[in-house]
């Protein structure tokens, strides 16, 4: 075994160490001279002594961390090895001019060990070709979480195109220990490691390697290997992954989108009583962006595997730790049916809890280690201190749901702007938690994190995805909504004088996440802020438009409808050709912005939305008597499997015009074979809002 190895070979060398640095297989470091070591214990200077089996590594002063030898100078192999780069390079690029970067080589080998640590290692060779991709790929940066692992860079080399050759520099190796990766979300325990590579430029060829080891693994029938094997910045001359396991375990796998790229089967060998599944693909052209396509997971080659087959030692493993998690105190209890005795019904002590939870317990995420991370807090702990993570927030709410008598559970997913969990192999690649309960005989899923949702909404992100249902022990779904339940409302009324200016007023109200979405914007930007917005938008109906007043309503009153209306005032709304007058329908036209989904002649990717959607516009537009109704845009009637547009404008009481618009997109994704379809159907409904109102100024007669 390793281990036993390691500390032999630093015994036989300790007579000529200083002090030593003596890694535990807890993550722990310390600075002492080893004495002496017999079969079960290390003795150290000044008395003290540790069990071997808690040692994981002994490393001597000089090879410590902070005691790196200098960059070695570029020997015969290394300049062999650049020339032959540069020559891959150069086919490369001529296959596939004008990229960002060029990946030579991207390789991944990850064993599990018989005694469940794991040995990952990256090598990689990659030409920087434009300014845009030298930050990311000039730099190394490998974290690890602090008592569990160890990461090593074994290499890094740079080749510039005027024949100069940069080797790694262990003194200016970096170590840090991150306490935040972002905004609200802090995580402490981990250690990362970065050496920013010297003398990279534009052509420079960049040859690096990184390992990491788990010695400690939280547990160690976890083993999830994953591969991509395509890059967006350019193409890949060569991606490879090998996955190792002892001979005596089955490894499964998952692998998609080899489509016309290569064998999608590994090429499987034995050897020392270890067992390596192997995939290799060359020449694998770029990932192309387009709009709003799937994540990288659900269009790329991927691979993903697993030790075991089913999902009950997630379920087991997740469950054990929430219950322990969702058990009430006297004080939470008490809190909680306080919270809600007025509440009549499951439906009332629902909303109460899931507001609560929202607006009382701030979205922090504090993070140390793997407990925290999928376990959470103890929802007693995140109520106390009034801040917790989606985790910690679902926890809470489950807790809150369940003391009012509501059955209840955690869930994790993946929210739908992430890759889609493929469930033939477990994993734990969650980013997102809330909550599912059974309210009024419904099955219904409440998202507490954010601050925003009237009862029952919840962020549009988590429609559309299965999700493991930890209590229920099973793979649940969240449906995507109805359109008009995720719809956007507007009431418009023109008001033309016989002048030709007008008075312009719109009313506004949302269901669903679309309510959700505005009402956080609204909230979050100052009163000025607001103003400015209202103030934008009539300018885009017309540039001399002066706002009269706005409102926004309930922005900070989670548990009420959100709503907005304004009003203003144009002076000069219609244009004039001679006699007849161009009225334009405010917000009416389906602009490029809008729809740039569709921008594109082919997709080889699928339309991902967020969710489904209701656009709802009723006009009536107020004609003067002076001016006749020439003409207005038709009846249009369009429709697909996934979507609807339908409008008709018609004569009104008095003089003036209705027209009703409703554009319904029920599903979330459109595949990619019928992008024709809907970008036809998408172009003709686009089409049709340019239309407009003609009326003629009978007023203008003989003049």
């Amino acid at each position: 075994m390793k281990i036993p190895l390691i500390i032999s070979i630093s015994l036989f060398f300790s007579g000529l160490a200083g002090a030593e640095t003596i890694l535990l297989r807890s993550g722990a470091e310390l600075d002492a001279k080893v004495v002496s070591l017999d079969g079960g214990t290390v003795s150290l200077d000044g008395g003290k002594a540790l069990k071997r089996r808690d040692v994981s590594e002994i490393q001597f002063a000089g090879t410590a961390a902070g005691k790196q030898e200098a960059a070695a100078e570029a020997s015969p192999e290394d300049m062999k090895t650049a020339k032959a780069a540069f020559a891959r390079a150069q086919a490369l690029a001529r296959k596939y001019p004008g990229m960002n970067g060029l990946v030579l080589l991207d390789s991944g080998s990850n064993t599990l060990n018989p005694d469940g640590t794991t040995v990952y290692r990256h090598p990689q060779v990659r030409q920087i070709l434009k300014e845009s991709v030298k930050q990311a790929w000039g730099q190394v940066i490998a974290c690890a979480e602090e008592g569990r692992d160890r990461v090593k860079i074994l290499k890094a080399s740079v080749y510039g195109p005027d024949g100069t050759i940069s080797t790694l520099d262990p003194s200016k190796i970096k170590t840090s220990k991150p306490q935040e990766e972002g905004g609200d979300f802090f995580v402490s325990g981990s250690v990362c490691t970065q050496y920013v590579m010297p003398n990279v430029q534009v052509g420079s060829i960049v040859d690096y390697e990184t390992e990491t080891v788990t010695f400690n693994p939280f547990r160690k029938d976890f083993f999830f290997p994953t591969w991509g094997f395509q890059d967006d910045q350019g193409p890949v001359a060569r991606s490879e992954i090998a996955v190792t396991v002892p001979e005596s375990t089955t490894f499964y796998y998952s692998v998609k989108n080899f489509s016309g790229l290569g064998d999608d089967k590994p090429a499987v060998s034995s050897a020392g009583g270890m067992k390596t599944y192997a995939w290799a693909l060359e020449n694998v052209p770029p990932l192309v962006d387009e709009p709003y396509m799937p994540s990288y997971e659900d269009v790329a080659p991927f691979m993903r595997g697993s030790i075991f087959k089913e999902w009950d030692r997630v379920f087991d493993w997740t469950r054990a730790m929430h219950d322990e998690r969702t058990k009430p105190s006297p004080e939470l209890v008490k809190f909680t049916l306080d919270l809600v005795k007025d509440s009549r019904t499951e439906e009332q002590k629902a909303a109460k809890i899931y507001h609560y939870v929202q607006k009382e317990i701030r979205y922090i995420a504090v993070k140390v280690g793997v407990a925290s991370g999928w376990g959470g807090y103890d929802a007693n702990l995140t109520w106390k201190r009034r801040y917790g993570c989606c985790i910690d927030k679902s926890l809470l709410l489950t807790t809150m749901l369940k003391v009012a008598g509501i059955k209840a559970s955690p869930i994790l997913l993946n929210t739908n702007n992430m890759n889609e969990i493929d469930y033939s192999i477990p994993q734990l690649g969650f980013d997102h938690a809330i909550t599912v309960a059974e309210i009024g005989g419904r099955h219904v899923f409440l998202d507490s994190t954010n601050f925003d949702y009237r009862y029952p909404e919840i962020a549009s992100f988590d429609y559309g995805v299965h999700v493991l249902n930890i209590f229920a022990n099973k793979i649940d779904y969240i449906p995507v909504p109805a359109p008009s339940d995720n719809g956007s409302y507007y009431d418009f009324t023109v008001n033309l004088s016989s002048s030709g200016a007008a008075e312009i007023a719109e009313r506004m109200h949302y269901t669903g996440s679309r309510e959700g979405g505005l009402r956080s914007y609204y909230r979050s930007i100052k009163k000025e802020e607001q103003k400015r917005a209202f103030q934008s938008f009539a300018k885009s109906v017309a540039p001399s438009a002066e706002l009269l007043s706005y409102e926004v309503n309930n922005a900070e009153k989670i548990e009420e409808p959100f709503t907005l209306a304004t009003k203003y005032y144009v002076p000069d709304y219609p244009q004039r050709a001679g006699n007849i007058l161009i009225v334009k329908i405010p917000d009416f036209e389906l602009e490029q912005y809008r729809i740039r989904e569709i921008s594109l002649d082919k997709r080889r990717y699928p339309i991902e939305y967020e969710d489904s959607m209701g656009r709802y516009q009723n006009y009536t537009i107020l004609v003067p008597a002076n001016f006749e109704i020439v003409s207005f845009p038709g009846k249009i009637d369009l429709a697909n499997k996934y979507a609807s547009f339908r409008s008709e404008c018609s004569k009104g009481a008095g003089n003036s015009i209705n027209c009703k618009v409703s554009w319904e997109r029920k599903e979330r994704i459109i595949p990619a074979q019928d992008y024709a379809l809907y970008k036809a159907f998408i172009e003709k409904a686009a089409s049709y809002t340019k239309g407009q109102v003609f009326l003629r100024d009978l007023s203008s007669k003989g003049k």
